[in-house]
């Protein structure tokens, strides 16, 4: 049985969704049109942005040598820098 997601790090297979044999994916949950997708998945992971990270178990995500992104808000250059308004 091929599974249809796996976890980016340590590449686990989630049981709860594999292909059929028309190359369809199945589970046993309910998802929106029986259509089951990445974003809706429980190892979907984002940053602290809200970008899409991949797919990772919790194991791998609680781990900061295989989930490598920030979990916290970082430098963004479009708030640093000189003002408009000084602060008074």
């Amino acid at each position: 049985m091929e599974y249809a997601f796996s976890c980016r790090g340590c590449q686990k297979p989630d049981k709860n969704f594999w292909y059929d044999d028309e190359g369809k994916i199945v589970s046993d949950d309910d998802f929106p049109f029986n259509t089951p997708t990445v974003e809706f998945h429980e190892w979907a992971r984002a940053d602290a942005y809200g970008i899409f990270t991949g797919l990772y178990c919790d194991k791998c995500y609680d781990d900061s040598n295989i989930y490598t992104y920030r979990k916290d808000e970082y430098h963004d250059e479009g708030y640093a820098g000189e003002q408009l308004y000084p602060d008074e």
